[in-house]
């Protein structure tokens, strides 16, 4: 008994060395700011392969630009469908920055917005923890390794990352500056917002309504409101609304997200639309993030919470646990206010160090290394930014076909659809999940009709004439593939290309 009290006593002092070595430890700014290299090179590691949406969105980007806003859907086989391009302004960038530096200039340029998404997350945090510039340091690195992980990806997320940030940033300035001036940029960000991503636009209010909470004077149990002015941030929240119109799809802009988000058919479909469970990955990486970020309030418990924290803690982890997406925005909107309720547990920063020249330049020859590193990386992946599970198909398909090939009616899945679209081939489906609902496209609800068929609820011999299709493209993973095609022979179409990847097998069936 006797001995195990003093071998949980040396333990107990163990951690406590530990720990006060931790705490003392503080070194010079630059060296902290290594700890960066970690998530950029984890963000380049998958932002080097352009993701499957990109296809869809540089290709609206180069319909704007040479034919103007559409009205009606031109990429399907669907007559009439009415379309919203709700992040139009993101696919003419791509486009721009994808005619011009190809591949490599996409994956510059998300790599340049997550480097920004760091510095405004550093920045967030150096203000709301008065400047502990390690406990900035170490909040930022989480924040930008867990954004890595998951969303540093070619797609409209990155400019919402980049504007919450912004907004939070503006929003905290006004409170610790107590000037006006600083509100003057939210109805800019609104503004590139609907038009960039219009699905993201309520969250801007969403993100500024506990602001909003915390500037009415109260105070219970652990929390504490901020008592600021609230008049301006009410006017500024009017004006932000009324930006949002400027858009050139007017009000349907503003109401996407309501007839976009929510759906069973779309939640059943979309990976980033699941629920997180512990069977996976990223649901594992969701649930213990919560848990730490709730124990470290619990383990502080002694210290007051801002109302205006809690308010984006609660409701960041209702979307966090609704879908994987909603824990970027977890992410973005739960870490930094730790800044604010740790900092007493670290000590101001101030500028101690003297630089040597000598330390300047082994500081510099680190960078050259890193950034020799990362381009030696890229440059060894050799990626082919055309290589897609349907690229060859659709090679084929090019090589085949000498005449218009609008014309043609190509079943193809979710995930295949953008690439062919991208290449000039009309389609059945593509990843532009929200454009298939009726509710959007006022004619049909075509993933309602693709999850029926994917379920076996659907005839399929039925559903093959009613399109008439000339080609389809299906997957191993397919239903018509697996509970068809795989078993019956059908005589109005034949097996004519197959195409193997790492990642899936795929075949092109033509219409006999």
């Amino acid at each position: 008994m006797k001995a195990e009290k003093l071998n949980l006593k040396k333990e107990k002092s163990l951690f406590n060395k530990i720990y006060a070595d931790l705490k003392s430890y503080h070194p010079p700014k630059v060296l902290a700011f290594l700890f960066f290299v970690i998530p950029i090179f984890i963000a380049l590691s998958r932002a080097i392969y352009l993701d499957n949406d990109f296809w869809f969105l540089v290709n609206n980007g180069k319909y704007i630009v040479q034919h103007g806003f559409p009205t009606v859907d031109p990429f399907v086989i669907h007559q009439n469908f009415s379309l919203v391009v709700q992040q139009w302004l993101t696919d003419v960038i791509y486009y721009y920055i994808h005619l011009i530096f190809d591949g490599w200039g996409i994956i510059l340029f998300t790599m340049i917005q997550f480097i920004l998404i760091l510095y405004l997350g550093y920045r967030l945090c150096l203000l709301v923890s008065e400047n502990r510039v390690h406990l900035s340091v170490f909040l930022t690195f989480i924040i930008g390794f867990l954004l890595s992980l998951i969303f540093v990806r070619s797609r409209p997320q990155m400019f919402d990352f980049i504007i919450f940030l912004a907004e939070f940033y503006c929003l905290e300035l006004y409170i610790r500056r107590q000037n006006k001036r600083y509100l003057y940029l939210l109805p800019i960000l609104s503004l590139l917002l609907i038009n960039l991503h219009a699905s993201s636009f309520f969250l801007l209010f969403l993100f500024m309504f506990p602001y909003l909470i915390d500037s009415f004077r109260f105070q219970f149990l652990c929390f504490e409101s901020g008592n600021y002015d609230k008049k301006p941030l009410f006017l500024v929240l009017i004006i932000m609304f009324l930006v949002g119109f400027i858009n050139p799809y007017g009000i349907s802009a503003i109401n996407y997200i309501f007839t976009s988000y929510g759906n069973h058919y779309i939640n059943d479909l979309v990976m980033e639309m699941f629920s997180p469970t512990f069977n996976t990955l990223p649901g594992i990486t969701i649930y213990v993030t919560i848990f730490l970020v709730f124990f470290a309030y619990i383990a502080n418990r002694k210290e007051k919470i801002k109302i205006r924290y809690f308010c984006l803690l609660l409701g960041t982890t209702v979307l966090a646990l609704t879908s994987i997406k909603g824990f970027s925005f977890f992410i973005i909107a739960s870490f930094f206010p730790l800044a604010d309720y740790l900092k007493k547990n670290f000590r101001v920063y101030s500028d101690q160090f003297y630089y040597s020249r000598i330390f300047k330049i082994k500081y510099v020859f680190i960078v050259i290394i890193f950034v020799f590193a990362l381009g030696s990386y890229a440059f060894y992946q050799q990626v082919d930014f055309y290589a897609t599970d349907v690229s060859k198909i659709t090679q084929y398909l090019e090589n085949e076909i000498k005449g218009d090939r609008t014309k043609l009616k190509i079943y193809t899945n979710y995930n295949n659809g953008g690439f062919l679209e991208y290449k000039g081939f009309k389609v059945y489906l593509d990843a532009r999940a929200e454009v298939f609902l009726k509710a959007n496209n006022h004619k049909k609800d075509i993933i309602k009709e693709f999850y029926l068929l994917q379920h076996g609820e659907l005839d399929i011999e039925q559903f093959l004439r009613l399109y008439d299709f000339d080609y389809l493209v299906v997957s191993k993973e397919d239903y018509l593939y697996r509970h068809y095609f795989k078993t019956n022979k059908n005589k109005n179409y034949q097996k004519v290309y197959t195409e193997k990847t790492e990642f899936d097998t795929t075949y092109l069936y033509q219409r006999s």
